[in-house]
């Protein structure tokens, strides 16, 4: 006689949800890390792209599970080593999560920066964000460089909101975000801010379905940090060596109103450099950057590879020339060390006083084999090739 045992393994039903979204939270890693494998074009960018993944994968760690809607923070999304989703290395990206069902009030001083904006997003989940609410420094009501906001979905009492700026904010609200951009770090004050939510109730334990929804807004954010490439102009991947505009769209998430930004790629031999001529826009701060293809900017603390219109001087004809070469140029009127890889993209941003921004007036990207001289020779239009 032969006999079978079976054994039936019950689980204890212990947060269902909050497993499902993190076996979503896996499955994304993964996913996201076939995606590199499969976009990288040599070792070192397949190299960038985990890397870029790890970092996203920290930074949304922080921003999604760590974040508290009751007792907001504001930090730094970027860091002298983590620079991800194309931002500005000569500006700060501070961010705070929020929701539509609380009163929050910002306080701080204006600074003497650039440019400095406020922005609200809303969206949960796997809904992508959209911009709710917008308030540029122009906009702010300053006493002695003080400023005060208040965000909340209905107008608060006088004695709650006093001399403050209201912003509404809809039921769905999630973040704010602020943009500071520094024309010249010696000289420029940063602004100073703190965020405090009014009406938080008492601290409670988290419960299931509020983890799930962390870990699924923490695997939304992975997937749109580590697929840029894939939805910033793709196109440019295969049409190098040109810049398009990509002005604030109504609603978007990834810019505001006072911003302009023209992006493009372009891919460099061994023995070449880019170099950027344009008509210098006529606004209170324009900067031009070097990301790797995966839309990170690569050591800026330890190489020149941005540069600002208080870092750049036109020449008498008042072009400016930017180059982005092993070694300096004598010819160029701002120069950024190439970033080491055969193939990047050049993001340029430009902020106005006024909205809508207006784009520069004209950019020109030109090869040169010799780093002595200009090339007067035509773009090459050569895509990445596998």
């Amino acid at each position: 006689m032969r006999l079978c045992l079976t054994v039936d393994k019950i689980g204890n039903g212990w947060a269902p949800k909050t497993l499902e979204a993190w076996r979503f939270v896996q499955q994304v890693l993964a996913d996201m890390t076939q995606t590199v494998i499969d976009d990288a074009l040599d070792e070192r960018e397949l190299l960038e792209g985990l890397r870029v993944i790890a970092k996203a994968t920290g930074l949304c760690t922080e921003l999604a599970v760590e974040a508290d809607g009751e007792r907001p923070r504001l930090f730094d999304m970027c860091s002298d080593t983590r620079m991800i989703g194309g931002p500005n290395p000569d500006g700060r990206y501070l961010l705070a999560m929020i929701r539509g069902d609380r009163t929050y009030r910002v306080t701080g001083t204006r600074g003497s920066t650039a440019y400095l904006g406020f922005q609200v997003l809303a969206g949960t989940g796997l809904t992508p964000r959209r911009m709710a609410g917008y308030v540029s420094d122009t906009d702010l009501n300053l006493s002695s460089g003080a400023f005060a906001l208040v965000l909340s979905a209905a107008e608060p009492a006088a004695h709650i909101l006093g001399a403050a700026h209201w912003i509404p904010i809809p039921a769905d609200a999630s973040s704010i975000v602020v943009r500071e951009y520094i024309g010249d770090a010696d000289t420029e004050d940063p602004a100073t801010m703190d965020i405090e939510c009014v009406d938080a109730e008492p601290l409670q334990p988290i419960t299931d379905a509020e983890a799930a929804e962390q870990f699924t807004a923490m695997a939304w954010t992975i997937v749109k940090l580590a697929t840029l490439h894939r939805t910033v102009k793709p196109e440019l991947l295969t049409q190098p060596n040109a810049l398009l505009t990509e002005a604030a769209e109504l609603g978007g998430a990834d810019t505001t109103p006072d911003n302009l930004y023209m992006i493009g790629t372009f891919a460099l031999e061994p023995d070449e450099s880019l170099v950027l001529e344009f008509s210098p826009p006529d606004t209170r701060y324009w900067s031009i950057t070097l990301e790797s293809i995966w839309h990170e900017c690569l050591e800026p603390r330890h190489r020149h590879s941005s540069v600002t219109n208080k870092g750049c001087r036109p020449d008498v004809d008042g072009i400016a020339r930017i180059a982005s070469a092993p070694r300096t140029s004598g010819t160029a009127t701002g120069w950024t060390p190439a970033v080491g890889t055969a193939a990047s993209s050049c993001c340029a941003g430009s902020t106005t006083p006024s909205r809508p921004p207006c784009a520069p007036r004209s950019v020109a990207a030109r090869w040169r084999r010799d780093s002595r001289a200009l090339s007067t020779g035509p773009v090459r239009q050569a895509g990445r090739q596998r």
